[in-house]
């Protein structure tokens, strides 16, 4: 189950709590879709991929390596830029693993941290967050 919620805070945003499931990146990636498309400016096109690549990786992150049953996602018009906050209830930070060019992985978190001008993660005991900022 997927609930899109206003976005309160600073500046305009969307927010959805996602089930932890294979279908959570379809539903983030459909999310940002509509965020950008509903922004009062175009957004240039490779910054809108790498807003796609950024949300969908970490959504995925989440689903293969986190523990708990949801997730949320946030994004947030900074004017120049989108922030995107995902979270969940594993404490654990992401950690970069060994590249596996046979399809296992390690490629995410490093696509990550190049995509993104802004990147932190906050952990606590029951979750943690990350924060990424994709500039345009």
């Amino acid at each position: 189950m997927t609930t899109v919620e206003p976005h309160c805070g600073l500046g305009p945003g969307l927010g959805a709590r996602l089930e932890r499931d294979p279908q959570a990146a379809v539903h983030a990636r459909r999310m940002v879709h509509t965020f950008l498309g509903g922004l009062p400016r175009a957004v240039p096109r490779e910054s809108a991929e790498a807003v796609m690549l950024v949300v969908s990786e970490l959504v995925t992150n989440v689903v293969r390596h986190a523990r708990g049953r949801l997730c949320s996602l946030d994004l947030r018009d900074m004017g120049d830029a989108v922030g995107i906050s995902v979270s969940d209830d594993d404490p654990d930070p992401p950690r970069p693993r060994r590249l596996d060019l046979t399809g296992k992985g390690g490629f995410g978190w490093p696509l990550v941290r190049r995509l993104s001008s802004e990147l932190t993660v906050l952990s606590r005991p029951d979750g943690k967050t990350v924060h990424a900022v994709v500039r345009f």
